[in-house]
């Protein structure tokens, strides 16, 4: 792994088209495709055309509320309320899903100021 330094977007969309981990200011991490650096956002395993599908995007506000709730006491959920939620795919070994398959997930959108490293992943 190589480190990205410094943070701009400059300087990371030149790595767009290559594998690489993002770990966040909170600790979790991602990994992906670098599709895009523009706007103050950095996208993973976006299409190179612009059209991600699907797309989770992670901004200060949702960040700074996850914080929040984890910091608060919460409730357990008593046992009778649980249920299990799965969804079934149709054994087939060639079945990717119904549109594409997508190795590294789903298109993720991430404020630049959120990203406490970026590496490379050689």
């Amino acid at each position: 792994m190589e480190p990205i330094y410094p943070l701009r977007e400059d300087v990371v969309h030149q790595f767009c088209g290559m594998p690489v981990c993002v770990i966040m200011q909170d600790g979790t991490r991602h990994v992906g495709i670098l599709s895009s650096c523009k706007s103050g956002k950095l996208t993973l395993n976006g299409d190179a055309a612009g059209s991600n599908g699907t797309e989770a995007v992670v901004s200060k506000a949702e960040a700074q509320n996850a914080k929040k709730k984890s910091k608060k006491g919460s409730k357990p959920v008593p046992i009778a309320q649980q249920s299990a939620q799965t969804q079934a795919y149709p054994y087939d070994p060639y079945y990717y899903g119904p549109e594409r398959y997508y190795p590294w997930g789903a298109a993720l959108a991430i404020d630049l100021a959120l990203i406490a490293f970026l590496f490379l992943l050689i």
